[in-house]
């Protein structure tokens, strides 16, 4: 029932059986096309850099969470305020992104273990882990974060079983007909994992 819902709600943003690629300009004059833009542009818009603030200060409240840094990409044409928080758990750098789409009043969040990762040295990593007062674990953090997303913002999980189904008759972007997923229908153009959260 839910899949069938967000399908049409997707359909209201894409346009079907258009490909980007070699249609780009049929692609660029469609209802749907110019419907989606205009909701990237209000979100994108300086008025509401304010509610990406309101967004923030809800996780200033927790000390780990404070250091949530907003990295949506609107001007990319995302569909989703993107926020991005950075720990580290049993000696590796983890990550935790929350995306809270602007088409649909529902969020997804990622973590993420970057074993093997080269951009943090070791010894800095081993320091900021001494140096952590907070001990949640990285689940813990992730329930804490879904309560306040929930909570306080209204935002529902977006059902993690159909994240990767595919559209075989809408594409966006960098996607051709047939690749484009959920997940890049209502957050953005990324490959998700099946097993992330």
């Amino acid at each position: 029932m839910i899949t069938e819902v967000l399908k049409n709600l997707a359909y209201l943003y894409y346009p079907k059986n258009i490909c980007p690629w070699n249609q780009k300009e049929v692609y660029l004059e469609t209802v749907e096309y110019k419907r989606l833009e205009k909701v990237i542009d209000f979100f994108n818009a300086d008025e509401n850099q304010k509610l990406r603030n309101t967004i923030k200060i809800e996780f200033e409240k927790d000390l780990v969470l404070k250091d949530f840094q907003d990295f949506s990409r609107l001007d990319s044409q995302d569909r989703c305020y993107t926020f991005f928080l950075g720990i580290v758990e049993g000696g590796e750098f983890c990550s935790i992104t929350l995306h809270l789409s602007i088409l649909i009043p529902y969020y997804v969040i990622e973590t993420i273990i970057h074993k093997e990762q080269m951009i943090i040295p070791r010894s800095k990593i081993e320091e900021l882990e001494k140096e952590n007062i907070d001990r949640r674990k990285i689940k813990d953090l992730v329930l804490e974060i879904e309560n306040i997303v929930e909570k306080k913002l209204l935002y529902s999980k977006f059902p993690k079983e159909i994240l990767t189904d595919k559209f075989e008759d809408i594409s966006f972007q960098d996607s051709y007909l047939g690749e484009f997923r959920m997940f890049n229908a209502f957050f953005n153009n990324r490959v998700i994992q099946q097993d992330e959260n």
